[in-house]
C-alpha cells in the first residue's frame, strides 16, 4: 500500500477514522493485522519516516536524572522492530501473581487470560507454536540438560526466530481501509471539555504543517517512555495530564537490569561443553528452522520460599580480538579498518574458517574463537513509584516537553541476581559440570559495586490495575476515566518478569484488537440501526456486528 507523508498530503481538513494507532511497531501492526477484515477505517500515525532520520531521532532526547537508560527507541516506520531481535518467551505464571515479598506486584488478570493469544502472537513473530494453555512447543532434539535441583532452579528456553521488521509489512499491506501516515508526530491528545472522552490527536511534521486525526477510539503504541510522555503533556483540560488523576502516569518505570559483564564465567576451554548444555543451537520446528537457547532461572517454589525476584541466566560469548570469523566478516562487508591484520587472522587460523563454512552449509550455529564465555543474568524489578518518567523544563521543536527519566535499580534486584549466580555455581559443582567463577561483587556480596544497565525494555509507566488509584489502564488496556483511549505495549505491564517483552506485547495487542473489533463494530451497528427506516432489514444485514 502507498505510505502517506504528512509533509505532502496537506492539512486542509481533519483526518477521520474509526481507530487511530499512535506508533507503528509490533503492537500497532498486530492490532492493524488482526482488524484487517473488520471493515473498520484505521489510521496509523508514525513520527518518523521510512528509514532512520536524525531529525526524528532528536525527538527521542531525554534527560537522565537516575541510572542512565540506553536509547532503545526507534522513530521510523516499524518502530523498535527495526532493532529488537524479537526473542520469544512467554511470561511465567508467577509473574502475574500478587506476591507478598514484591510490593505493588499483581496483575488484574492471570496467565490463563493471555495464554490463548500466545500462539497467534508467535505466528506474527515467526516463532514456533504455543499450546492453548500457553506452553511453547519446543521442537525435539538431543540437547542435553543439566539435572539441577528442581526445588531451586528450573531450565528455561528462549526462541530466536529471524527478526521481523514491521516497516516492510506495512509497505506490503493491501488493506484498503488502512492508512499509514509518516512524519506525523503527535503533539497533543485532545479530549472533550470534561476530559472524559478522547476526541482527536494533533499531529505535526514542522512548524506549519499541522492537522488533527479524529476517531472513535485511539491506541497509544509508542513505547514505555513515549506513551507516558503523551499522556502527561496533554494537559490542556486536566492539568496533571490525561489518565493521571492519581499521579500514576510515568511512575513504576522498570526494565531488565543486568551486568553486561558475565556474572558467572567459565574457562573458554569448556565452551563446547557449555554450548552442549545450553546452546545456542538450531532446530527444525513447525514454522521453520529457528535458533533456541537454554538457561537457568529460580524455580517458583524457591522464589516464594526465600522472597526472591524472578531472575534468569543465559549464555553469552565474547569473541577474541583475533577471532578469524569476525575478521572474515569485516573483510567481506568492507568494514575492516586494518585489512592486513584481519587477513593474517584468517590465513593463520584456517581451521576456524573451515568449521564455519561447514556450519553455514548445514545451517548450524557458527562457533567463534572466544575471549570469554559465561552467563548474563537479568531480572524483573520491584515496582517502585519513585522510578519514573516525568516532564522536564526543556521542550522539543514542536513545543512538547522533553522527559526526564529517573530509573532506579534497587538492592533487591542486585541481591536476587547475586543469589542466582551463587546457586548456579553450587549446582555446577555438585553435578561435576564446568567450574563456574563468579564476578567479585556477586561472590563477595559487594552489591553496591555492581554496575547495572537496562535491557532497552522500558516497562510499567502506564501500568494495569483494576483500581485507578494504582494504575493507568484497566484489564482491557483502556485508560481509566477516558472513553475511547487505550494503551498497548510493555508500559501497561505491572511487573516485567525476566522474559523479553515482545511476545507478551503482541499477545496483549491481539487481545486488545479483538476487544476493539467487538466494541467498535457494535457501536457502528447501533448507529446504523438508530437511523435506519423501520423495516430496513437490509441495513442490519449490511452492518451486523462482528465477533
Amino acid at each position: 500500500m502507498p505510505i502517506e507523508d504528512l509533509r505532502t498530503i496537506g492539512t486542509a481538513s481533519p483526518i477521520d477514522a474509526d481507530l487511530c494507532l499512535v506508533g507503528s511497531g509490533f503492537a500497532a501492526w498486530s492490532i492493524a493485522e488482526e482488524l484487517r477484515e473488520s471493515g473498520l477505517r484505521i489510521v496509523v500515525i508514525e513520527s518518523g519516516g521510512l528509514g532512520p532520520e536524525a531529525a526524528a531521532d532528536a525527538l527521542n532526547e531525554v534527560d537522565d536524572v537516575g541510572v542512565p537508560l540506553r536509547n532503545g527507541r526507534d522513530r521510523l516506520l516499524g518502530g523498535t522492530s527495526h532493532t529488537w531481535t524479537g526473542r520469544c518467551r512467554a511470561f511465567d505464571e508467577i509473574d502475574y501473581e500478587r506476591r507478598s515479598w514484591v510490593p505493588h506486584s499483581g496483575w488484574p488478570l492471570d496467565g490463563a487470560t493471555i495464554a490463548p493469544y500466545l500462539d497467534r502472537a508467535a505466528e506474527h513473530l515467526g516463532a514456533g507454536p504455543y499450546t492453548p494453555d500457553g506452553r511453547a512447543e519446543e521442537p525435539p532434539g538431543p540437547q542435553e540438560r543439566p539435572r539441577v535441583d528442581p526445588g531451586s532452579l528450573q531450565s528455561v528456553c528462549w526462541e530466536d526466530p529471524p527478526p521481523v521488521r514491521i516497516g516492510p509489512h506495512f509497505l506490503a499491506n493491501t488493506n484498503a481501509k488502512l492508512r499509514v501516515i509518516v512524519h506525523a508526530t503527535v503533539t497533543h491528545l485532545t479530549t472533550d471539555p470534561s476530559g472524559a472522552r478522547l476526541e482527536s490527536v494533533e499531529i505535526a511534521c514542522d512548524g506549519e504543517t499541522r492537522t488533527t486525526v479524529r476517531a472513535r477510539a485511539f491506541v497509544l503504541c509508542a513505547g514505555g517512555i513515549e506513551n507516558a510522555r503523551l499522556l502527561l503533556s496533554s494537559n490542556r483540560v486536566r492539568p496533571n495530564g490525561i489518565g493521571n488523576e492519581h499521579d500514576v502516569v510515568g511512575r513504576y518505570l522498570m526494565d531488565h537490569p543486568r551486568d553486561d559483564v558475565p556474572v558467572v564465567g567459565f574457562d573458554v576451554r569448556d565452551a563446547a561443553r557449555v554450548r552442549a548444555l545450553f546452546g545456542p543451537y538450531k532446530r527444525d520446528g513447525a514454522r521453520g528452522r529457528h535458533d533456541y537457547m537454554h538457561g537457568l532461572a529460580f524455580a517458583p517454589e524457591r522464589q516464594r520460599r526465600d522472597g526472591l525476584l524472578n531472575c534468569a541466566a543465559w549464555p553469552r560469548e565474547f569473541s577474541a580480538a583475533d577471532d578469524p570469523i569476525d575478521a572474515a566478516t569485516r573483510l567481506a562487508t568492507g568494514r575492516s579498518e586494518r585489512t592486513v591484520r584481519d587477513l593474517a587472522y584468517v590465513v593463520t587460523q584456517p581451521g576456524w574458517i573451515v568449521r564455519a563454512v561447514r556450519a553455514k552449509r548445514n545451517d548450524e550455529r557458527v562457533a567463534h574463537k572466544l575471549a570469554q564465555i559465561g552467563f548474563t543474568i537479568a531480572s524483573e524489578q520491584v515496582p517502585d513509584p519513585e522510578s519514573r518518567v516525568r516532564l522536564g523544563s526543556r521542550k522539543d521543536r514542536f513545543g512538547v516537553p522533553i522527559v526526564e527519566t529517573d530509573w532506579r535499580v534497587n538492592a533487591r534486584e542486585k541481591a536476587s541476581q547475586a543469589e542466582l549466580a551463587r546457586t548456579i555455581a553450587r549446582e555446577f559443582e555438585r553435578l561435576g559440570l564446568p567450574r563456574a567463577t563468579l564476578a567479585p561483587w556477586t561472590a563477595e556480596g559487594r552489591h553496591d559495586e555492581a554496575i547495572f544497565a537496562d535491557g532497552c525494555h522500558p516497562t510499567g509507566t502506564t501500568r494495569m490495575a483494576t483500581d485507578p488509584r494504582f494504575g493507568v489502564v484497566d484489564a482491557d488496556c483502556r485508560v481509566h476515566g477516558v472513553e475511547g483511549l487505550y494503551v498497548a505495549g510493555s508500559s501497561v505491564f505491572p511487573t516485567a518478569g525476566h522474559a523479553n517483552p515482545t511476545l507478551t506485547i503482541v499477545a496483549f495487542a491481539i487481545r486488545l484488537a479483538h476487544l476493539l473489533r467487538r466494541r467498535l463494530s457494535a457501536t457502528l451497528a447501533a448507529d446504523v440501526v438508530s437511523v435506519r427506516p423501520p423495516g430496513d432489514e437490509a441495513a442490519v444485514a449490511r452492518y451486523g456486528t462482528a465477533s
